[in-house]
């Protein structure tokens, strides 16, 4: 027996429709949400990566060259920065210095563009100052969104 009834028809109703379509649309704003989540998170740690990995090859940089240093000298440019004087290993004079979000050895940059340093500031301890000085160096290293401080002490090798 065949029924010519509307309701025996197959098919969605509007309202199954507005409801598949409203969760469909919930779903994929939360995979979106999710999505940008995840790859500003990963840009941030990528930018830490890249401030890290700099600064840490700043600091290696200057702190092997000063450990074999002789004479010292360090010389105060503002309440933040201050230069670096020293006679290195083979007794030739060089300067570490901070111009431009740059450090410059020599007057030549040294540190990569990817990066800026904001901040470098070298002490020469008090209580080692005749025998085997400690100097510890202080620098701010900053990219588009991530900013970091680091710090080292070396200790001079002379005898």
């Amino acid at each position: 027996m065949i029924h010519d009834s509307k309701f025996n028809e197959k098919g969605f109703t509007l309202l199954e429709l507005l409801l598949a379509i409203s969760l469909l649309s919930l779903v994929i704003t939360i995979t979106i949400g999710i999505f940008v989540s995840g790859s500003k998170s990963q840009r941030k740690i990528i930018e830490l990566s890249v401030a890290q990995r700099e600064g840490g090859y700043l600091m290696e940089t200057i702190s092997r060259e000063l450990r074999m240093a002789t004479a010292i000298a360090v010389s105060q440019q503002n309440n933040q920065d201050s230069d670096l004087v020293f006679t290195n290993y083979d007794g030739d004079p060089t300067t570490y210095e901070l111009n431009g979000g740059r450090i410059l050895r020599n007057s030549s940059p040294i540190s990569s563009s990817d990066v800026i340093i904001e901040n470098l500031k070298f002490y020469v301890s008090d209580t080692f100052i005749d025998t085997q000085p400690l100097i510890t160096i202080v620098m701010k290293v900053k990219t588009k969104d991530t900013t970091i401080f680091l710090q080292d002490s070396i200790a001079l090798r002379i005898y």
